[in-house]
């Protein structure tokens, strides 16, 4: 790969920029100093909680229910700061506001100068542009930055509701649909799997060597043969030597590696690493699916090749079309328990409503308590 925009002079990579006029940035990715605005709302809030509660505990509890000189000279003292502090967030909002520090403009422009020296193009998208185990239909994601080429997209997929999570991921269209596919790489799994979602454990298919020392391996009960027509040695040898540390799932006709371990695009090894996959396992994968039809599927029985010479002999003044390969029913997807839905799902949404109140409710009730406290006891 081509990565010399990542450590070019700046002034080059500006000259580079200008020539392209465009820019990389969404403007729906917040950027930190937004982000620093939502912190510093919430600090205000528990500011308030703790002044006002405390100030109103100290009326009803010590002052009999009246104001006293040195609760007002402390109200005064603290809603000076109060003041002052809405002041620095006016500035801070202001400063939210404007475009993005020099610095990340050149982090931004350096990796859409790499993708492009690559023959990738830099195409953020807020909504999931494939399914998989990380973008499940109906969930919201963001995929940024995200670098695309035909057949062949990567970059870092965030879904946010309803629960934050971030994966390093590359997607390649392969040439026909395949039976459902899951591995499981263990290099990234701690006490439990680090897939988003639970994959019934009677799927599991157990392979000869080492190869279950690297990847756990899900394939439909009635497509297990499959799965050895996909994983011949060659291709075992690469995932484990290019993508040990990504999970790989074949979903119709997709390729997904994926994996939580964060990664920095500024840098040379993610880039890397996505181009050892496409040259070496992708690839191969990517041959056995030209290959693969199933039989089980009318129509499909015979080889496309051996079919097209049968018509040819058969009917010669009859153009053949090839019929659109097709998986059967039982092989198109695996048996999944999303975490998101059940049981999980209320779980996580209580925690999610419980961060949210602890995080603004509790201190903005607390704070218009010990509020009316003060003022009751004027």
């Amino acid at each position: 790969m081509d990565l010399r925009w990542l450590s070019a002079p700046d002034n080059e990579v500006a000259a580079a920029m200008a020539t392209l006029r465009r820019d990389s940035r969404p403007s729906w990715v917040p950027t930190r100093r937004q982000v620093l605005v939502h912190v510093n709302n919430c600090l205000i809030l528990w500011y308030l909680c703790i002044v006002f509660l405390g100030f109103g505990v100290r009326v009803d509890s010590q002052d009999d229910g009246q104001v006293s000189a040195d609760v007002l000279r402390g109200l005064a003292v603290t809603m000076a700061i109060f003041v002052a502090w809405l002041g620095g967030t006016v500035w801070l909002y202001r400063w939210a506001a404007k475009p993005p520090s020099p610095s990340a403009r050149r982090r931004e422009w350096r990796l859409t100068l790499t993708a492009l020296a690559n023959g990738f193009e830099s195409q953020p998208s807020g909504v999931a542009t494939f399914s998989s185990l990380i973008s499940t239909a109906g969930h919201t994601v963001r995929q940024y930055p995200r670098f695309v080429a035909p057949g062949v997209e990567f970059g870092t997929l965030a879904q946010r509701a309803p629960r934050s999570s971030a994966w390093h991921y590359l997607a390649v269209t392969l040439p026909a649909p395949l039976p459902h596919l899951i591995l499981d790489a263990t290099a990234n799994n701690g006490l439990t799997s680090d897939l988003p979602s639970g994959i019934d454990g009677s799927q599991r298919l157990l392979l000869e060597g080492d190869f279950d020392r690297w990847f756990r391996v899900y394939a439909p009960v009635k497509y297990r043969l499959e799965a050895f027509y996909f994983l011949t040695p060659d291709v075992m040898a690469a995932l484990i030597h290019d993508a040990s540390d990504y999970n790989v799932e074949i979903i119709d006709d997709r390729l997904v590696f994926f994996t939580s371990t964060a990664v920095d695009f500024s840098t040379p090894d993610p880039w890397l690493s996505v181009n050892a996959i496409l040259t070496n396992a992708a690839s191969r994968l990517l041959a056995s699916a030209e290959r693969y039809r199933d039989e089980r599927v009318p129509g499909q029985e015979v080889p496309p090749m051996v079919a097209a010479i049968q018509a040819a002999i058969e009917r010669p003044h009859v153009p053949w079309v090839a019929p659109r390969p097709r998986i059967g029913a039982d092989g198109r997807r695996l048996t999944i328990r999303d975490r998101n839905k059940g049981l999980w799902a209320v779980l996580g949404a209580i925690g999610w409503f419980a961060l949210l109140t602890v995080l603004y409710a509790v201190p903005g009730i607390f704070a218009f308590a010990g509020l009316m406290s003060i003022v009751d006891g004027r």
